[in-house]
């Protein structure tokens, strides 16, 4: 059982870019930031340095800190701005031969995420812990500031919770939801509801002048 609870806000400090979707030649950034990708931006999970084949290993790196009782949410964004860029890793010869496609594009569009965009989550646990001021994201290691906010927490039920959830850490999935996310390698849901009352936790934050209380339903690392 989580004793403690914190409020995560994220801003990026240069452009983040990872390849969610891609149209055509243009990869694209969606606007949220994965758990995974979070839990090992906090050096919770490591990943080899080195790796003779390439497989991942998110179950095997990520399901050791369900033993810890350590959890983060999937972070949504509160204000995001977006910047189209353009690549070129054309070769320029003086004698030209085109040899036979690998599949790798040479040139497009990649569409990032702009310095100053905002994100929000909840890490849960059950020890006290600590975070760094800053972390490194996406394929190019992208600095971000962290703002951490310990909040009163509370073991609870509910039918719906208005975070973004990754479906793969859900014991129970949820029965209808608002916005889904195929990101690899697991769905991420936002607004979801449940038929019945699901386990999870209540927490209280500030917003203004005013106490507010969110729901979080109970979830794991690589759950199901």
């Amino acid at each position: 059982m989580k004793r403690f609870a914190y409020r995560i806000r994220i801003e990026l400090e240069d452009y983040l870019f990872f390849a969610s979707m891609e149209k055509g030649k243009v990869a694209e950034t969606a606007p949220l930031i994965h758990n995974y990708a979070l839990a090992y931006a906090l050096s919770w999970a490591i990943s080899p340095y080195y790796q003779e084949k390439q497989a991942p290993g998110y179950e095997k790196q990520l399901k050791p800190l369900n033993e810890e009782g350590v959890y983060i949410f999937p972070a949504s964004p509160l204000e995001v701005t977006h910047r189209l860029m353009q690549y070129n890793t054309t070769s320029e010869p003086l004698w030209m031969m085109r040899p036979q496609s690998l599949g790798y594009p040479n040139w497009g569009f990649i569409k990032c995420l702009r310095p100053g965009s905002r994100f929000e989550t909840y890490a849960l646990s059950h020890n006290p812990l600590s975070f760094p001021p800053r972390i490194r994201l996406g394929k190019w290691m992208s600095q971000a500031r962290l703002e951490v906010e310990e909040v009163a927490l509370e073991r609870g039920t509910g039918k719906s919770s208005p975070i973004m959830v990754n479906v793969q850490d859900l014991p129970r999935l949820p029965a209808t939801f608002t916005s889904m996310y195929n990101l690899l390698p697991t769905r991420l849901v936002k607004e979801a509801e449940w038929g019945e009352a699901v386990e999870g936790y209540r927490i209280k934050k500030m917003e203004g002048q005013q106490v507010e209380e969110e729901f979080l339903p109970e979830s794991a690392f690589w759950w199901r």
